[in-house]
């Protein structure tokens, strides 16, 4: 008799081994993003560089 766990293991180490193969299916782990979500990183973006801009000002403007 096999056990149950060795006929599951023996599946996974061949779907594992089939997963490398050049010709494997290739699935998209990410989330899509919203939107919103989208918006709100362009705001925070935008924002951050604001302020480093004032808290460091570029070379040209300290030592021209």
């Amino acid at each position: 008799m096999i056990p149950i766990a060795l006929l599951v293991s023996l599946e996974a180490v061949r779907t594992e081994v089939l997963s490398a193969m050049p010709d494997a299916p290739v699935v998209d782990d990410r989330r899509a993003e919203s939107a919103t979500m989208n918006k709100v990183r362009g705001f925070t973006a935008r924002t951050l560089r604001r302020a480093a801009d004032r808290v460091e000002p570029t070379p040209a403007l300290t030592y021209g």
